[in-house]
This record gives structure tokens, C-alpha cells and sequence, in this order.
């Protein structure tokens, strides 16, 4: 661990724990630091728990994580305190690079390079003494949606359940939704990135602008849905709103739905109909090759559609009995 790391990883220690004094408050859960080793650093995790429990029992786990570029606390506490209050204990997590977690170059997106860190998380969760290791679930939306379709398939004996909300399936598909009059400006931002060291700070670019800017994503419900799941603190990070220029060369080129076929655990893949992001007829091929799957799609919606509102009520409601159907004795 280099020096910037250590000390990363001391600010994420003095959060931590400031945040386990403040949440530990909740009569249905506590928090306590559940970080893990990866990739030669750490990723900053924390396991809420919850407070009632059958007698001699230790609550099943779900493991979660964002999507593309979004930090654990980030849309994500609404699902978990739904889970928790379920019964179930909660793990999330930072991929390397994000957060509080150490590892440079930072705010770097990189699917396969996330599912290593989905797989140490998987390993490191698995093992801990307050949760049953051997009833544990995965959740995933968005980008991280194919993220766990591929840890699912890759750590059959220890993950059983897998839920992916809104997945990113297929780099092809996706990147064709891309428009064309920012192509070239993508691919230019992308090679000068990808020109620099790991010493070096990459070449960012901003993940959402106002309608018809340049970025990262771009779809109608983007600038509006992505604001929404950023706390207003963040928002006024300039830091925040960027991730590095070479994920247009990397994101096309990544099929994470490939590997639902070779999925043992049951799967819950939720799509929504008018994503602007991802196409849903993809999606719709990906579920059908899941050998044990049940496939949702939320008519009307658009990508960010499950974060809130009724559609959340009504996605949560479903993720929550399809991991006590599998996880719950």
C-alpha cells in the first residue's frame, strides 16, 4: 500500500467509524466496517446488521454495489434498509478507485476490472463471522446489473441468489445508443487518456451534462435521473461528476450478459421499458439463456425509474421476496 493509500485509508477509518456512531442508532440495524483486501489495496464496505434475529440463527447477506461511476451511499441505502428490516444482514461497497476505497488511478470504470473487486467481496463477506456465509445473494443495477451476472457465474458455490436491476448486458448494444456526433470526441478523449501512466491523473470527462452537451452518458432521463441519486454534497463536488475518458474504449467491448447462461443460483433480472440507456430487447435475450431466472419488465419506466417513487416501492417489494424465497430456511 503506497502512502496515498494509507492515508485513504485512514480517512475511510474516521469515517467509518463516525458513521457506526451515528447509524448504530437504528433500533433495526447496526453498522460495523466490513472493508476488504483487493487488488493489493482496500475497498471500503460496510455491513449493516441487523438487530433481530432468530435464536442461534446468523442473517443470510446481500452484497451490493453502484453502477457506473456511483459511490455505496448513493440510491442504494433505500433498497438495503428494505433488506435489513427483512431480516437480512446488507454489505456495501466502493470498487477501487471510488469512494473511500484506496487504488489509483481513481474514478477509473472498468467492468472487469469491478468484477475483481465483486469477486474479493464475494470471498472476503462470505467468510465473516456475523452472517451465514453460505446464504448469500448479490445485487447489482445498471452497470454493476452485468457486473453480477458475471460474479454469479464465476463463484457458483458461494453465491445464491443474484439480483440485476436495469443491467448493462452488452457493451455493442449499448454503445450504438451512444450518439454519433459525440463519437469522435469520445474516441479522442479516450486515447489521450489511455496515453497516461497510472503516476498520472487521467483525462476525465463529465459522466452527465445538460441536455446536448458532451458526456459520458447521455440519454433523456440521464441528467435528471443521476442528479437525483447524488446527494446534494456531492453534487457540489466538482471532483464528483467525472470518471476517466478511457472507459469509451473499454465499454463496448464488454459483454457481461454472456455469462448468465452459466448462472447456477436463482436470478431476478429487472428491466424497464423505455430505457434510454440500455435496450430492453437485449435484456430480454440475456434473461431468456438464465437457467433458473425470473425476468420483470416495468412498463413505462426508464433507466432511473426504480430508484424512486412507486416504481421502487414496487421493484423493492420483489427483490426483497425473491432473495427470502432463496436465502430465507
Amino acid at each position: 500500500m503506497n502512502r496515498i493509500d494509507a492515508l485513504r485509508a485512514s480517512i475511510t477509518a474516521a469515517a467509518l467509524s463516525l458513521s457506526v456512531g451515528a447509524w448504530a442508532q437504528s433500533p433495526a440495524y447496526q453498522v460495523v466496517d466490513a472493508s476488504f483486501a483487493c487488488q493489493q489495496t482496500t475497498c471500503s464496505a460496510e455491513m449493516w446488521l441487523p438487530t433481530q434475529t432468530p435464536a442461534g440463527q446468523k442473517p443470510p447477506v446481500i452484497v451490493m454495489a453502484h453502477g457506473f461511476g456511483g459511490l455505496k451511499h448513493w440510491g442504494l441505502p433505500a433498497f438495503a434498509e428494505r433488506f435489513v428490516q427483512a431480516g437480512f444482514a446488507v454489505v456495501r461497497f466502493d470498487y477501487r478507485g471510488f469512494g473511500q476505497s484506496g487504488g489509483q488511478p481513481r474514478r477509473v470504470v472498468d467492468g472487469k476490472e469491478h468484477v475483481k473487486d465483486w469477486l474479493s467481496a464475494i470471498d472476503a463477506i462470505s467468510q465473516r463471522p456475523e452472517v451465514d456465509g453460505q446464504r448469500l445473494g448479490i445485487w447489482g443495477t445498471s452497470y454493476s446489473g452485468g457486473q453480477v451476472l458475471v460474479a454469479g457465474a464465476e463463484r457458483p458455490q458461494v453465491v445464491k441468489a443474484v439480483s440485476s436491476q436495469v443491467p448493462f448486458v452488452s457493451g455493442l448494444s449499448s454503445g450504438l445508443k451512444y450518439p454519433i456526433k459525440y463519437q469522435p470526441m469520445a474516441t479522442w478523449y479516450a486515447l489521450r487518456d489511455l496515453m497516461r501512466s497510472d503516476d498520472e491523473e487521467p483525462v476525465y470527462v463529465p459522466v452527465i451534462a445538460k441536455d446536448g452537451e458532451f458526456a459520458a452518458l447521455i440519454c433523456a432521463e440521464c441528467e435528471e435521473g443521476y442528479k437525483k441519486l447524488v446527494p446534494m454534497a456531492d453534487q457540489q463536488d466538482p471532483a464528483t461528476n467525472r470518471v476517466a475518458a478511457r472507459v469509451f474504449m473499454s465499454l463496448p467491448f464488454w459483454f457481461p450478459g454472456n455469462r448468465a447462461k452459466d448462472i447456477v443460483a436463482p436470478t431476478l433480472i429487472v428491466a424497464a421499458e423505455n430505457d434510454g440507456l440500455i435496450p430492453v430487447g437485449k435484456v430480454r435475450e440475456v434473461a431468456q439463456t438464465v437457467k433458473n431466472g425470473e425476468y420483470v419488465e416495468l412498463k413505462g419506466a426508464d433507466h432511473f425509474s426504480p430508484y424512486s417513487g412507486p416504481v421502487f416501492e414496487d421493484v423493492v417489494a420483489r427483490q426483497t421476496v425473491f432473495f427470502k424465497k432463496n436465502l430465507m430456511p
